[in-house]
């Protein structure tokens, strides 16, 4: 007995039955039994199911049955564990309980969660909507804000830039002509010729297209980088950038013929519309740091204005150069008709 109890009793595999014992009948065969029970329990202790059991009877009957049972829920837990929520075991008892309150805690589990994804789902979808109506509200409110914006810079009748846009951004330029040595532009100022008189003559509906007949003209002759503007009234102001006199002046002239081959607007008079011009030069090199780009462009305005009224004085139609123009002085340009020049 005291062996039989050790074989039960101590871990390991089983010691070999001693000669006295196998003398026994039976005894052998009973030994081999119960240490092929021990193996058996010892390998379902470890969660091995597929061990074949090498024993016959009821007892055996029993093992295998368990054997089958635990093999089988082993492939639910799996089935679980993959997502098979449906796995539900009836054949094990307290086991089967406990396995089936496992998957319901799981299902309702599953269930909130799918629950809770929807509800982010549908506030998120809320939050993106909202996110698009206000980019899609910003970009409606930037475009209206650049419309009101573009017209406050821009003159009603010709769509041209106005006086202000036009003193602002030329001041620019010059200034940043000053970090670029060699660099040059002119400036020029333009009048329709005897405006008033046309004006008082056909009317102010006719006075408006012929001062759009002129931005049209000129617009299709400038360069992207030109700065051109109704300065007021008949009068337009142009910023020719990186040009230099001379060339500046054969601009003017191509501006000056362009207009007066335009068809007049006034049907009942055939005679075309016609500009009088005058440019002033300034050149990078001869700029005062010191004096802010704003003075030197007022002075250049003033500069240009005064060939401008040479061009009148001189029979109009004619464009007239101030070569020689004070850079940037407090007083402002001079007045002598000595440094005007065809």
């Amino acid at each position: 007995m005291a062996f039989l109890e050790a074989l039960l009793v101590k871990p390991g595999p089983p010691a070999p039955v001693p000669p006295e014992l196998a003398a026994v009948e039976g005894f052998e065969k009973l030994y081999t039994l119960l240490a092929a029970f021990k193996e058996a329990a010892f390998r379902f202790s470890n969660g091995e199911f597929h061990h074949p059991l090498p024993m016959t009877g009821a007892t055996a009957g029993y093992l295998k049955t368990l054997q089958s049972n635990l093999r089988h829920l082993a492939w639910q837990c799996h089935s679980v564990a993959s997502g098979d929520l449906a796995q539900r075991v009836d054949f094990m008892g307290e086991l089967s309980e406990a396995f089936n309150l496992m998957v319901e805690g799981l299902v309702r589990q599953n269930e909130t969660i799918r629950q809770k994804q929807n509800e982010l789902s549908r506030v998120t979808k809320e939050l993106w909507l909202e996110i698009k109506k206000k980019e899609e509200m910003e970009t409606a409110l930037r475009a209206s804000e650049e419309m009101y914006r573009q017209k406050s810079l821009r003159d009603p009748l010709t769509g041209l830039y106005n006086r202000g846009y036009f003193f602002e951004s030329a001041s620019r330029e010059v200034e940043n002509m000053k970090r670029r040595p060699g660099d040059s532009c002119c400036v020029v100022m333009m009048d329709i010729d005897h405006f008033k008189k046309f004006n008082d003559t056909h009317g102010h509906l006719c006075g408006d297209q012929a001062i759009r007949l002129v931005a049209e003209t000129v617009n299709q002759i400038l360069r992207k980088g030109d700065i051109f503007a109704r300065y007021g009234g008949e009068e337009f102001a142009l910023l020719l950038a990186g040009t230099d006199l001379e060339r500046g002046a054969v601009i003017a002239e191509r501006i000056r013929v362009a207009v007066s081959k335009q068809p007049s607007p006034a049907k009942s008079d055939p005679r075309p519309i016609t500009l009088s011009l005058g440019l002033a030069g300034v050149e990078a090199g001869r700029l005062n740091p010191m004096v802010p780009g704003s003075r030197i462009l007022l002075d250049a305005l003033a500069a240009a204005d005064a060939a401008l009224y040479a061009a009148k004085e001189h029979g109009r139609n004619l464009v007239r150069i101030n070569r020689d123009w004070q850079w940037g002085k407090e007083e402002g340009a001079a007045k002598d008709e000595h440094w005007l020049a065809d």
